[in-house]
């Protein structure tokens, strides 16, 4: 039986230290019939030079713009069955493309796999990978999106939905929510990519800030409200917590005045230390990890909620 054709895209903007390892992951693939398409969004690093390293064996372009505008332009060229995603900083499974086209089901319009983490890599980007990679491996088989870093699309199905252009990031929460008109999004634990994670707590609060920034956009859109409680992959949890955390802020500062609200300020925090606890329980592996999750959880936390914050009032003020 003959393979369905894939299309593989890749988006990047100054990832020189990944970029090389991702194109080379999915150039080995056990696959035959695949492409290999890529835009780099002008990096100023060496991205470019490396890519064009390559030759003929990738697709090469360099356009404007954030990651929403090069799928979308990537879109409108592809023509093989499926397309799959992955990001520069990822590095793909031999058997991934394999394992990503068997897995679809007839009433299936996406399937995605599980994202585990590299060796070697420091202490934070490997606690920080080794959360995902733990919420992950709790998926059940049918979910209501997944991320671009391990993704795989009907091609007919993904030229009917655009990226939203306005979103820098969640562009790929938003439009995963809306290809579920189309059919069901299957997780397959069995296709693995391993993803690359901020290495210092500047980049990652300033990455979990933007996503906080970005929130308001998704979930506020009248066909996304019932979201805001959360999915399978930003679970329950993780937004109750967060928005514990933005509730003792505000308490703590009313409590500056009154004294009441400094009482549910402190109150609110022990059941947001508790919450944190019970997590850094089941990841920690040393008193070192403990300690780091609770600041990571903490720094993800209070970027979310800051970032939502600020995101609320960029909408008011358009």
């Amino acid at each position: 039986m003959k393979q369905p054709s894939v299309t593989v895209l890749v988006t990047v903007r100054n990832s020189e230290k990944t970029i090389g390892k991702c194109i080379d992951s999915i150039l080995k693939q056990n696959y035959k019939n695949y492409k290999i398409y890529v835009t780099d969004a002008f990096s100023t690093d060496n991205t470019f030079k490396i890519l064009k390293k390559y030759g003929k064996k990738i697709q090469l372009e360099q356009i404007h713009g954030n990651m929403s505008v090069a799928y979308n332009h990537m879109l409108k060229k592809v023509k093989s069955d499926f397309v799959a995603f992955t990001d520069a900083d990822a590095v793909v499974d031999k058997n991934w493309l394999k394992l990503l086209t068997e897995a679809f089901e007839p009433h299936a319009v996406t399937v995605g796999g599980t994202i585990k983490n590299p060796t070697g890599m420091k202490k934070l980007p490997d606690l920080i990978g080794r959360e995902l990679e733990y919420r992950f491996s709790n998926l059940p088989k049918y979910v209501a999106r997944l991320p671009t870093m391990n993704l795989c699309v009907r091609t007919k199905i993904a030229k009917l939905e655009r990226f939203d252009e306005n979103l820098n990031v969640a562009q790929e929460t938003e439009w995963g929510y809306r290809l579920n008109k189309y059919g069901k999004t299957i997780f397959t634990p069995k296709a693995i990519v391993w993803h690359y994670h901020r290495a210092t707590w500047r980049s990652y609060f300033k990455q979990q800030y933007t996503y906080g920034l970005n929130v308001p956009k998704v979930y506020l859109s009248k066909r996304n409200r019932h979201r805001i409680s959360g999915d399978e992959v930003s679970n329950r949890t993780m937004i109750s917590e967060m928005f514990l955390m933005m509730l003792s802020l505000f308490f703590l500062v009313l409590g500056s005045k009154w004294i009441i609200f400094a009482g549910l300020s402190s109150f609110l925090f022990f059941i947001l230390f508790l919450m944190f606890t019970y997590e850094t329980h089941n990841l920690s592996k040393t008193v070192t990890d403990f300690i780091y999750y609770m600041m990571i959880f903490s720094v993800r936390t209070f970027a979310w909620g800051f970032g939502i914050v600020m995101g609320l009032l960029e909408m008011m003020l358009q």
